[in-house]
């Protein structure tokens, strides 16, 4: 039993140094002995390490010894009298070891050096300072063309407007160097006599209708065309639109607004708006307001066929930027191998072009990457800058497989052509209309002439004699109209430029709210008189709503506009841009002006095509 002021350990450590000191004991003994004494878990040597032992023991011995005599000397210190233990040897080194570790953690979680670090001082750095002029909120208007236009944060114009948005339409010497192709009889257009023919501008926006506006004009009556009367059936409560077409009509006698008081909601149903369309031996051209190209005979061409094809109940203009048609044009060699431009900047300068001959074509070292995309990322791009252009692969047909036509012509799927692909991407509606820029700058209009005349019976149905305008003929057959038609066999197609008289109308209605289905196709099927299109009446369409967001991320409205002054406005009517610069886009090589720049990008330098 132990006895008061007995020092097991201290015995036990004058043992051991005793030991060492007369060299009695030997590397086991001692190893066995610190064993006992303290819970150490050293290893112990067996025999076959001898040889090893007596090469190591000189140098391992002195210090195992060194750390033993220190361990010893901290257990010998006393510890306070109200501590529950009176000596360190009381404890273990495991559990010495566990409380280290327990203060350790403590210690971290109350004071982290690694946490949030206080606000720092940064070293102050000279910054360039680069005025940017602010562009007007969205309703800020500003007068063009003698009206009042709202700027519109989802269009800017690769026009090199000033820094208010102005465009001096003098800066450049326009003259009109397109070759017409010219469809007209010898002796040229004669409308019929008695015939009253109204166009119908289902309008929304003054955007698109400025340029339309142009085309409406030249073939107004008063000017040597064959509209008698110019109608915009007023379909929107957009107030600023509607002020803009208020002035637009006060400017011309022939224009007319229509049916606001009571179809004006912007609903998408447009049934109530035909029963304006109900005269007596007048023919209605129904014209959607971003039709941005008429050929200048597709109109007198359409009231021909019209006339010429009573059997039809209703006969469309060949739309450019529609999925029936624009197939056919795909495989009737209309179409150009056209893609969006692959640089991230504008590789051109600010100007007032329409010419597609001006750009370079597609670099041949990115040809590659452009093959390995899958069909989705062809047909639905991202647009690569605002205001970029489509540019050509090439001349070759065979690279049509690698454009958005080319895909979805490859893999149509199994969706009803009026509602495909063609209908929905962007990059198609695109691909149509750079095309048709293209073939005009070509003069290849003719192009798209892939009709043929179609054998009606004798006595086929058609409209009511008495109230319609019989065709000129000679020989007992027309003198024009109806030479390259295309049926469209009652499949659904597009209500953005049709003729229908204003009898057969009357004696259907009321007019469905899908008036576009029920013209082109289950009024056809009813009366049993087709739906036809007469190809060689050629009309541009801009985009269905499934493709405008992107679409107008591209040049063409501009390039549309800059068409129009050059070849169809008067002088007095030429038409300029409403909105700020795209970003990026130069008036001069190295010059940027800092109120086109991105917000969201600094200002480059664009880089070339190279």
């Amino acid at each position: 039993m132990k006895q008061d002021g007995d020092d097991v350990e201290a015995q036990a450590q004058a043992r051991l140094m005793s030991n060492k000191d007369a060299g009695n004991h030997d590397d086991n003994d001692a190893y066995s002995e610190s064993r006992e004494n303290f819970d150490y878990d050293y290893d112990q040597r067996n025999s076959t390490d001898d040889i090893y032992g007596r090469w190591v023991a000189p140098y391992v011995a002195p210090c195992h010894s060194s750390s033993r005599q220190l361990w010893r000397r901290l257990q010998s210190i006393p510890l306070p009298s109200w501590l529950p233990i009176r000596k360190l040897s009381q404890l273990s080194p495991r559990f010495l070891i566990i409380v280290f570790a327990v203060s350790f953690t403590v210690t971290v979680l109350l004071v982290n050096p690694y946490g949030p670090l206080g606000p720092s001082r940064t070293p102050e750095v000279a910054v360039e300072v680069v005025e940017v002029v602010e562009i007007p909120a969205v309703n800020t208007t500003r007068s063009g063309n003698g009206t009042h236009h709202e700027v519109d944060p989802d269009f800017c114009t690769t026009w090199p407007v000033d820094y208010e948005g102005e465009y001096d339409l003098d800066s450049i010497d326009r003259v009109d160097q397109v070759e017409h192709t010219n469809l007209a009889p010898e002796g040229g257009w004669s409308k019929p006599k008695g015939l009253k023919v109204i166009a119908m501008v289902f309008y929304g926006r003054k955007r698109y209708v400025d340029i339309l506006d142009c085309y409406l004009q030249q073939n107004l009556a008063s000017n040597g065309g064959y509209l008698d009367e110019v109608w915009f059936m007023a379909h929107t409560e957009d107030e600023d639109d509607l002020a803009w077409l208020d002035s637009l009509v006060k400017e011309n006698q022939s224009y007319k607004i229509k049916g606001h008081d009571d179809c004006g909601k912007n609903d998408k149903e447009y049934g109530c708006l035909w029963k304006y369309a109900t005269g007596d031996n007048t023919m209605y051209i129904k014209i959607d307001d971003d039709i941005i190209y008429i050929h200048h005979d597709a109109i007198p061409q359409l009231v021909h066929t019209r006339l010429a094809v009573p059997h039809a109940f209703a006969v469309s203009s060949q739309l450019v930027n529609s999925p029936v048609t624009g197939l056919e044009q795909f495989h009737h060699n209309a179409i150009y191998p056209f893609v969006p431009d692959p640089n991230r900047n504008p590789s051109h300068n600010a100007s007032e072009t329409w010419r597609l001959s001006e750009l370079d074509f597609y670099p041949k070292r990115k040809f590659e990457r452009l093959r390995n995309k899958n069909d989705d990322a062809v047909m639905y791009p991202k647009p690569p800058y605002r205001g970029h252009p489509f540019v050509l692969l090439s001349e070759d047909n065979f690279d049509l497989l690698h454009t958005s036509m080319g895909r979805y012509d490859q893999n149509p799927g199994g969706d009803n052509i009026a509602f495909s692909p063609i209908w929905k991407s962007w990059a198609m509606a695109a691909q149509q209309q750079y095309s048709l820029l293209y073939n005009l700058e070509k003069n290849q209009i003719s192009r798209y002439f892939f009709g043929r005349p179609a054998p009606y019976p004798e006595g086929a149905k058609g409209p009511d004699l008495k109230k319609t305008i019989a065709a000129p003929k000679q020989d007992g057959k027309p003198l024009i109209g109806g030479e390259q038609i295309f049926d469209t066999q009652f499949r659904r197609y597009n209500l953005n430029f049709v003729a229908v008289w204003g009898a057969d109308i009357k004696n259907n209605m009321p007019i469905d709210n899908d008036d576009e289905d029920a013209i082109t196709r289950a009024l056809p099927q009813k009366t049993g008189r087709p739906f036809i299109i007469d190809t060689r009446s050629i009309v541009g369409h801009f985009s269905f709503y499934t493709q405008s967001e992107n679409i107008r991320q591209t040049d063409l409205l501009d390039r549309w506009r800059a068409f129009a002054n050059e070849a169809v406005c008067k002088p007095e009517n030429l038409k300029k841009p409403v909105d700020y610069r795209c970003p990026k886009f130069e008036e001069d090589y190295g010059k940027t002006d800092s109120f086109m720049a991105d917000p969201a990008t600094p200002t480059q330098t664009s880089n070339a095509i190279l």
